[in-house]
């Protein structure tokens, strides 16, 4: 008889009825399940088993939004000093020098830099065609871009640069950078140097 039953007929009835072996223990303890090595469980250690490793996973991706928090709110109050520290600025010459020490003293970032469109440096041509159509980009580099554009040793990196918008046109751009090519990937954004950058464009210093 037992050979007749249709184990997907059971499966669909245990979906049906997931409260099915609640009051069977017996039944429970008879159920067993192959436990990665030799021998077998009991379906109740089983299901310990499982929850403790989604637990264990649970806690994991707690911990990550734990320190992805913490990373923010770092990257905000950084953010906010800068701004603060931009608005003091009279010219060009002090927005890029302003920029460069909030990158080393705030945002303790490993390279930056801050580049004007209308000048005809290597820089410049190279901030263009990673901003193509005015999109911010974060992702690698290669060795001749990094040492072109953070004045580095020619090395495999990464950067983050966000476009400075006036009207409808890019007069700069702002970068940060590190030799570490999983630094800056296209799924992390750049939202906090979006808005860094939105500020000096509305800067009158910025065009000076």
């Amino acid at each position: 008889m037992a050979n007749d039953i249709d184990p997907q007929d059971v499966e669909a009835f245990l979906h049906a009825h997931p409260n099915f072996l609640q009051d069977r223990p017996g039944l429970l303890a008879v159920l067993n399940l192959p436990h990665g090595g030799e021998g077998a469980v009991s379906l109740v250690e089983r299901q310990v088993s499982v929850l403790r490793e989604r637990n264990i996973a649970s806690r994991q991706k707690l911990n990550a939004l734990s320190e992805l928090g913490q990373e923010n709110d770092r990257l905000l109050e950084a953010t906010r000093k800068s701004i603060l520290a931009l608005l003091g600025a009279a010219d060009r010459d002090a927005l890029v020098r302003i920029w460069m020490e909030q990158l080393r003293d705030t945002f303790q970032a490993e390279a930056g830099n801050l580049v004007w469109m209308d000048s005809d440096s290597e820089a410049a041509s190279v901030a263009q065609k990673l901003t193509l159509q005015g999109d911010s980009f974060s992702g690698v580099l290669r060795p001749e871009e990094m040492a072109i554009l953070f004045s580095t040793e020619a090395v495999e990196g990464s950067a983050a640069l966000s476009p400075i918008h006036v009207a409808e046109d890019i007069i700069g751009v702002l970068a940060v950078g590190s030799h570490d090519s999983q630094r800056y990937q296209p799924e992390d954004g750049t939202l906090f140097l979006d808005y860094l950058a939105e500020v000096i464009g509305q800067l009158p210093a910025s065009l000076s």
